[in-house]
């Protein structure tokens, strides 16, 4: 049964504390609800009743499931932790690596797998969670290779894109796959063998 919307939901305006607050609470019944029973059975309904809130409020701040899911995401990982300063690229790249590892191991990284699984055969999904994802962290990646650039390390045409879409492709594709574990010899792996020789490859 939907959730009626409350005096409380009809007086919450998007940009006040209260609205923050709000969507705060919305996001983390959504996280929640990924875990257990995931994206393709989760319903708005469930979200509401989670969130003690009301359809219509969750529709005045998300088009739809896949918008909000891919912000609970952002409300979840995409702080603002500190890049990864080591005064070298590679120590940069493998404190990013190793921290990457863990997140993904962890009871958080199940409920990202599973969105991400989602996602293959839900273009939707897969076009929010791209976006807002790879808008949380480029600012990181497009640091770590600025940094290196200055320091000699990298060409300064190099493309922050490819860290990206490199370390993404080994952490999810390892994970789904049950390829092993995303321990700190397999960020070193990573590090040393593929995303070094991709940033400071230049074209003959």
């Amino acid at each position: 049964m939907a959730v009626r919307e409350s005096l409380v939901d009809r007086c919450v305006m998007p940009g006040s504390k209260r609205g923050a607050e709000r969507r705060t609470a919305i996001c983390q019944a959504v996280f929640e609800l990924l875990g257990k029973v995931g994206y393709d059975r989760m319903t708005m309904d469930a979200i509401a009743t989670q969130a003690k809130a009301s359809k219509a409020t969750i529709y005045r701040m998300w088009q739809d499931k896949p918008e909000l899911v891919a912000d609970a995401l952002v409300e979840r990982f995409g702080d603002n932790s500190p890049t990864p300063d080591t005064g070298s690229l590679r120590g940069d790249l493998f404190a990013l690596m190793t921290v990457a590892c863990k997140l993904t191991e962890s009871e958080m990284g199940e409920v990202v797998a599973g969105v991400m699984t989602a996602a293959a055969h839900d273009p939707r999904l897969a076009e929010v969670v791209n976006d807002t994802m790879f808008k949380a962290k480029h600012a990181v990646h497009e640091q770590i290779v600025r940094r290196a650039a200055e320091r000699g390390e990298v060409h300064p045409d190099t493309d922050p894109n490819l860290l990206h879409e490199v370390m993404h492709n080994m952490l999810t594709g390892r994970k789904l796959w049950n390829l092993g574990p995303l321990d700190e010899e397999y960020a070193g792996h990573v590090v040393d063998d593929v995303l070094i020789p991709v940033l400071t490859y230049r074209k003959p």
